[in-house]
C-alpha cells in the first residue's frame, strides 16, 4: 500500500514540475521576433552569439541575415517588417553618414542611440606561401610592389613560371563591400585619383559581393582563382584553419602599412521593422558583455577596446577610414573605370 503511495507522490511531483517548465518555457510561436543584419565578416560569430543569447533570453527568437555593408544602410532608409530592427555593419563610419543624410533632409535620426562600437578589424591581405615569396621577397606587404606586379599582368613576365598564368588580385566589390572600399583607398594612397581605381579595376580578378564570400571562393579556387586576396583580419583569422585543410600550408597572413582600423558599431533603430526596440537594445548590450566580447575576440576579432587580433599587425600604422566626401569619391572613379 506505502510502495502504491509513493509511486503516486513520484508520479504526481513528475506531472507538476513538467507542468511548471511548460508554464515558463516560451512557446514557439509565442517568442518574439527579432531580426539583425550584419556584415559577412560576423556571419562566423553570430552563429555562436545567437543560441547564447537566446539562452539568456529564452523569449526572444533571433534571426540574423548577411548583408554587404553598403547594401545594408542602403537598404535601411525604408521602413517595413523586412527591415532589421539592429544594423552591425563593418564600418561604424557607414550607420554616421546614414543619419546623417537622413537628418539632412530634415527627418529625425534613424537610430534610438548613437551607434555603438561592439568589435574592430584590420584590412590584411592573404596569399598563397609560394606566390607571396615572389610578390615580396623580404616577406612584407608593400603596394608599390603588388602594384607593379598586377600592371605587369603575368606571372612569367615576373621571373616566375609561366605556368601559374596572371596575376589574379581578389577584392570584394566596393560598391556593396567596406572591405573593397578600404582596399580602393590603400591602392590609391598617393596616387593620381583618375587612374587608381582604373587600374585596381584592372588588376581585380572577379569582385565578390562580400569579404567572407570572397575569402571562401579564394581557398576553394586556390591559386588558380587568386593569388592574393585583401580581406578582414578576423575572416582570415577565422578561416586558416580550412585553408591549411584545403591547401597543405595554408596561405600567410601579411599586414600592408599602412593599413586601416575598420570599428563595427551596432544601432537599433527607430520605426517599422523586424522585432522591438527593447529586444534590440537588449542584443547590442549582449555584444558588449564579457560573454560577447570573448566570442568575438575567440574567432580573430579585436575588441571594443582595441585588444586582441594577430601579433603581426604590431607596430603597424593605422589609418582612419575614408571620410564620407572621400569614400563618394572613390566609388565614383571606379564606376567610371568599369
Amino acid at each position: 500500500m506505502e510502495a502504491t503511495l509513493s509511486r503516486r507522490r513520484l508520479l504526481s511531483l513528475l506531472i507538476a514540475a513538467a507542468s511548471l517548465a511548460l508554464a515558463t518555457a516560451p512557446l514557439p510561436g509565442l517568442r518574439r521576433p527579432l531580426l539583425v543584419a550584419v556584415g559577412s565578416e560576423l556571419a562566423g560569430a553570430m552563429a555562436e552569439l545567437e543560441p547564447l543569447f537566446e539562452r539568456r533570453h529564452g523569449g526572444i527568437d533571433l534571426t540574423w541575415k548577411v548583408q554587404g555593408s553598403q547594401d545594408m544602410v542602403n537598404r535601411a532608409r525604408e521602413e517595413g517588417p523586412e527591415r532589421p530592427r539592429v544594423l552591425i555593419p563593418a564600418n561604424r563610419d557607414l550607420l554616421n553618414q546614414l543619419a546623417g543624410e537622413l537628418q539632412a533632409q530634415g527627418m529625425p535620426t534613424p537610430f534610438l542611440h548613437p551607434p555603438v562600437s561592439v568589435a574592430r578589424t584590420l584590412l590584411v591581405a592573404v596569399a598563397w606561401p609560394e606566390r607571396a615569396k615572389r610578390l615580396f621577397p623580404d616577406g612584407r606587404f608593400s603596394w608599390p610592389q603588388l602594384r607593379r606586379a598586377t600592371a605587369a599582368g603575368q606571372w612569367g613576365a615576373l621571373g616566375a613560371p609561366a605556368s601559374w598564368g596572371s596575376v589574379d588580385l581578389r577584392s570584394a566589390d566596393p560598391m556593396r563591400s567596406n572591405s573593397g572600399q578600404l582596399t580602393l583607398a590603400l591602392w590609391c594612397q598617393g596616387q593620381n585619383s583618375s587612374g587608381c581605381a582604373a587600374a585596381l579595376r584592372r588588376a581585380v580578378y572577379r569582385p565578390a559581393r562580400s569579404t567572407d564570400i570572397l575569402l571562401q571562393e579564394f581557398i576553394s579556387g586556390g591559386p588558380n582563382e587568386g593569388d592574393l586576396a585583401l580581406v578582414y583580419e578576423a575572416s582570415a583569422l577565422t578561416r586558416q584553419q580550412e585553408a591549411g585543410r584545403q591547401r597543405p600550408g595554408g596561405y600567410v597572413l601579411l599586414v600592408p602599412d599602412p593599413t586601416i582600423e575598420t570599428v563595427l558599431a551596432a544601432a537599433v533603430l527607430r520605426g517599422e521593422a523586424g522585432g522591438g526596440n527593447p529586444d534590440g537594445e537588449r542584443f547590442v548590450a549582449f555584444l558588449l558583455s564579457p560573454e560577447g566580447q570573448v566570442v568575438l575576440r575567440r574567432l580573430g576579432f579585436r575588441g571594443a577596446d582595441g585588444g586582441g587580433g594577430s601579433p603581426a599587425a604590431s607596430g603597424v600604422k593605422r589609418l582612419p577610414p575614408p571620410s564620407p566626401q572621400e569614400r563618394e569619391e572613390l566609388l565614383r572613379l571606379w564606376q567610371q573605370a568599369g
